[in-house]
């Protein structure tokens, strides 16, 4: 009985040490496959960065401090070939894009190892990372603290609905330096149709390419994918793909809301309402009204996301008091004007796209990722567009009309001198579709000039 046992227990040890053996053989070759596909995907892009990369005019320092460099933006508004274009400027750049095939399954051990595959690659020199979608990867917060710990410098970006565009440099506040990437500024737009501007350009033989472009910029906006096609049909379908990446990527996936007909409800209804006042006890009675379902804290969640995915920003009256300004009613503006030709309903309205490009080119110039210096003045008798801080105080006034005209010119007027004198400014503009002149009254400086000279300062 006991050799019996004893044959047995030898035979039930083989069979678990030949197991353990194929598990080991089974996780090493895994591990293997993994190393491998890490070093390919490092080879791939360095050799994969076009050689010819349209020139962006944002800038980029390096910090004294040891500081992550993070772009965000909209999704599709140039953000990953901006990217591209900083790898010229490094030695020794490592390339990863964490959407390719082949990092499928990567987990936050794996990023650690990415530091000596690098250096087995392209050597222990000068080596600087650049991370596009890297918020993919559970854990990629503390990779990118290490990375820092260690002296390298990062460049990283991403907008997708893991995490949104935004977040990306939240998760890292402290450690990071966030730089603002929308769709195509209208200098942009003129240097990818080739058209120079010089100092002079009012004068110059360009004009009419440049008043031309800037219709083609005010229907149809700044992406890069949609100047880049002639298609009117293309443009469209371009367009409302983005639309949808945003409404179910982002927002209704990301919010895990069952409530999907109200997230389409207010995307639609703020995509609508651009260059106008947003009240939420006006969508409420909407909501009613279409006897949709809803609670307050789902919407304000929606609305907040539609903000922080940069398809909608928020423009609240300026007040001394913070108080007043955080609860007061807010204007609403998109973040590039195809949307509103092809997906909104009052799409005619000129003048009101024309405020929206201001407004746009007025965040692109803050040159930051939230808005904290852009306000409107509204008093009992007039209203300004646009009221601009800086350290606190009004320091720039801007009134937005497409035409003046015998109806509306003193209330054009009316309302900018109204912002002046309330803040105490020498100088305010009337931004018009194609009309100049200056007007001087009582000390102060009103200049009227066309939107598309005004973008080109």
């Amino acid at each position: 009985m006991g050799v019996i046992l004893l044959t047995f227990l030898r035979k039930q040890l083989r069979y678990f040490l030949t197991q353990k053996r194929k598990v080991y053989k089974q996780d090493y070759s895994v591990k293997r496959m993994e190393e491998e596909a890490i070093k390919r995907v490092m080879a791939k892009y360095r050799e994969l960065i076009p050689k010819d990369i349209f020139s962006r005019d944002l800038k980029v320092y390096a910090p004294k401090t040891r500081k992550a460099n993070v772009i965000v933006g909209p999704r599709r508004a140039g953000k990953t070939y901006f990217l591209y274009s900083l790898v010229k400027n490094q030695k020794n750049p490592v390339v990863i894009n964490f959407e390719d095939n082949l990092l499928v399954g990567l987990d936050n051990q794996d990023l650690n190892k990415i530091p000596n595959y690098a250096k087995e690659l392209f050597g222990k020199e000068n080596l600087c990372f650049f991370f596009d979608e890297i918020q993919n990867i559970i854990g990629w917060e503390k990779f990118i603290t290490s990375l820092l710990n260690e002296g390298y410098d990062i460049y990283a970006t991403g907008s997708n609905s893991k995490l949104l565009s935004k977040e990306i440099a939240t998760s890292l506040r402290g450690k990071s330096i966030s730089y603002l990437m929308l769709p195509f500024s209208f200098k942009e737009f003129l240097r990818l149709k080739k058209i120079e501007i010089k100092e002079d350009f009012k004068y110059s033989e360009k004009i009419y390419d440049i008043k031309k472009s800037f219709e083609e910029y005010f229907q149809f906006g700044g992406f890069p994918e949609i100047a880049l096609n002639d298609s009117v049909e293309l443009k469209n379908k371009i367009i409302n793909s983005y639309f949808d990446s945003i409404l179910y990527k982002d927002l209704v996936d990301r919010l895990k809301l069952k409530n999907i007909k109200l997230v389409e409800i207010t995307i639609k209804y703020i995509l609508n309402l651009f260059g106008n006042t947003f009240s939420i006890a006006s969508f409420e009675n909407y909501l009613k009204s279409n006897k949709i379902s809803y609670s307050l804290e789902d919407v304000y969640n929606i609305l907040k996301s539609i903000e922080d995915v940069f398809m909608a920003g928020y423009v609240r009256e300026f007040s001394k008091s913070f108080k007043k300004t955080e609860v007061s009613k807010s204007k609403v503006y998109l973040f590039d004007t195809g949307y509103i030709n092809f997906l909104a309903k009052e799409s005619e309205d000129k003048g009101r796209i024309l405020e929206n490009i201001v407004f746009i080119e007025l965040f692109r110039r803050a040159e930051e990722i939230e808005n904290k210096n852009i306000y409107f003045h509204s008093d009992q008798k007039s209203e300004c567009d646009f009221v601009i801080t800086s350290r606190g105080k009004v320091s720039q006034a801007i009134q937005v009309c497409y035409k003046l005209n015998s109806e509306n010119r003193q209330r054009e007027i009316d309302g900018i001198q109204s912002a002046m004198s309330k803040f105490r400014l020498s100088e305010g503009f009337i931004l018009t579709h194609d009309q100049s002149e200056i007007i001087n009254k009582d000390g102060k400086k009103i200049i009227i000039m066309p939107v598309w000279e005004w973008l080109l300062l």
